[in-house]
């Protein structure tokens, strides 16, 4: 490096550098899906918090491009696209730097390679010993400038190529068990190294040769200091290759296994996501005969806790909650139960009126002494007009146990905009799935969801409207989210949604910020999908009524006090424990 890159990059070290003593640093390394293939770096997950400048990169695609063995802050690397690539390295490091790490990564990789033929055993003369040379001189040139490196992490993504080969597939888990070993014994001096493994468990040679994936996961059964992190689900952009969006969750999903078998004294209360705080409690409803849905929590002037909740004959999601769905009243002495039925709050007029079916998805709220209820319903639930005909209503009564009054007459309180310049005019999916957030300066403001599943907004100067649209979303989402629930949290506009599609992580839920709550630019994850509060153990009985391939929450509703969220009540299209019928669920915030 000449005396002008010297100086240049003394000037763009990250702030923190230059002050901390301590350098958190993961060796990251394995084949395309590590390296990054197909992130085109045009699709550079935005960096809303600026953090990337307080992160290091020293990156090799072996044989070809390099950072030239410099660290420089996190970004796209030379290679591949004209903008360049990335790899799920960035949104790793950028969740290790919320946590409160001093984050460096060491970035190794190269496509098509096989732990056989290509890393090969230690002292070979392999990729792994280049690494290890390449390693060792990265950490000499942090440690000459004054700084303590502590190895954290070895991140090992790869073996679709060694289960192309029946011989490298069979001495898979001998030739990568050694490496680690290798790795932590002589090269880092920790037997405690932390180790996360993967493999596309999707790849077709993998498929056919699943002893790969299997000697993984025998590796991370025996070693406590390491774990098995699946890439099961990610999108594809082709066979072999996860999609920008992809390696993002993909990063997400490592810096979550890397949690789980890290010391977890480093992640102290203050240092903890809002996904990281619901303790699973137990089954909020179950009603034989019924399927229960959408439970919204509220507390009594009685000193009870009410839920509002969906629910319809039988134990089949599709079609009742279009036609059949009533919402139903339970009671219980505190927010954990046991709560019993107590009475139908609303159900559908069965006459020509715009909510003749399908009372849905209720959201409760106190206001001003009253108890104000909205839901959804439709005119007809045959498909189509369904669900292009969803509307939302308000009712409200003095008393949880009712009677309740419909506002404005039939309760309608929010319809699709006439105007055929808003985002969501003609909307295939009309209005849906609304929560309701009093300002804090007076006023309301009513969110739903609408078309190709983003949220709107609709805002209100008295409780029962008029509501005026915004004629655009609110949240930036390529992929639909829904069940929306918004509530305020250290003056900040939050919204609880689902991630059904993986904007983060499939199967979660994303937590979106906003100062004036109207353009919601900050997120974060809200929850996990359920495997994560549960492990797959309590799960093995798991029946699927509605969900796909991951068992999740659905409809998040919070009860609140003081300020912060104290219960979160879930729907799932699964009964967690083999039941014949969905039901919900409490967590605690803890």
């Amino acid at each position: 490096m000449n005396t002008l890159k010297i100086a240049l990059f003394i000037l763009l070290l990250p702030s923190w550098l230059a002050a901390q003593e301590t350098v958190d640093l993961f060796i990251w390394a394995g084949q395309s899906n590590a390296q990054g293939y197909m992130g085109d770096a045009t699709e550079y997950p935005e960096d809303e918090e600026a953090l990337d400048n307080d992160i290091l990169l020293n990156y090799t695609v072996s044989g070809k491009e390099s950072s030239n063995g410099d660290w420089i802050p996190m970004q796209a690397q030379k290679g591949r696209f004209p903008s360049g690539h990335f790899g799920p390295e960035v949104s790793f490091a950028r969740e290790l730097k919320k946590a409160g790490y001093h984050p460096a990564i060491f970035k190794y990789t190269q496509g098509g390679t096989g732990l056989k033929r290509d890393w090969k055993s230690p002292g070979e003369g392999g990729i792994y010993d280049a690494m290890v040379t390449d390693l060792k001189k990265a950490v000499e040139n942090m440690e000459e400038s004054g700084h303590q490196v502590n190895i954290r992490g070895f991140i090992w993504i790869q073996g679709e190529t060694d289960a192309g080969d029946d011989e490298a597939a069979k001495n898979y888990e001998k030739n990568l068990s050694q490496l680690i070993a290798h790795l932590r014994s002589e090269v880092v001096k920790n037997d405690a190294l932390k180790v996360i493994l993967g493999v596309d468990e999707q790849h077709y040679f993998v498929v056919e040769r699943p002893i790969v994936l299997e000697a993984q996961q025998k590796i991370a059964q025996r070693d406590t200091n390491s774990i098995y992190t699946t890439m099961h689900g990610l999108p594809k952009a082709d066979v072999t290759h996860l999609t920008p969006s992809g390696l993002v969750t993909h990063g997400h999903r490592i810096f979550k296994a890397y949690k789980v078998v890290a010391d977890t004294r480093h992640f102290n209360s203050n240092e903890q996501t809002f996904a990281d705080r619901w303790e699973y409690i137990g089954i909020a409803i179950e009603e034989p005969g019924y399927v229960v849905w959408g439970t919204s929590p509220v507390l009594g002037d009685d000193a009870k806790t009410h839920l509002f909740a969906a629910r319809w004959p039988g134990n089949s999601v599709e079609p009742g909650w279009r036609s059949k769905s009533e919402i139903a009243h339970y009671v219980g002495d505190n927010p954990e139960g046991p709560f019993q039925f107590s009475d139908v709050a609303l159900q559908g007029t069965d006459r020509e009126t715009w909510d003749r079916y399908g009372m849905h998805n209720p959201t409760i709220h106190k206001i001003n002494n009253e108890y104000v209820l909205l839901y959804i319903a439709n005119n007809n639930f045959q498909q189509p007009p369904h669900p292009s005909n969803q509307r939302i209503g308000m009712a409200i009564s003095e008393s949880p146990y009712g009677p309740w009054e419909k506002v404005n007459g039939d309760g309608l309180l929010l319809d699709i905009p006439n105007h055929r310049n808003y985002w969501n005019y003609k909307a295939s999916n009309g209005v849906n799935n609304p929560a309701l957030l009093q300002h804090p300066a007076g006023g309301f403001y009513l969110y739903f969801k609408s078309e190709k599943g983003r949220m709107g907004l609709a805002i209100a100067e008295d409780l029962t409207g008029p509501y005026v649209q915004m004629p655009f979303p609110v949240t930036k989402n390529d992929q639909a989210i829904e069940d929306g629930y918004a509530f305020m949290m250290n003056d900040t506009f939050c919204l609880l949604t689902t991630d059904n599609h993986g904007l983060i992580e499939k199967g979660g839920g994303i937590l979106w910020k906003s100062k004036d709550g109207i353009t919601f630019g900050q997120n974060e994850q809200g929850f996990y999908p359920t495997e994560g509060y549960l492990g797959k153990e309590k799960l093995e009985n798991a029946v699927n009524h509605y969900a796909g391939d991951i068992i999740k929450f659905e409809r998040p509703q919070l009860l609140m006090a003081d300020g912060k969220p104290r219960y979160l009540y879930v729907a799932s299209g699964y009964n967690w424990f083999g039941g014949e019928a969905p039901v919900s669920y409490i967590f605690k915030y803890k």
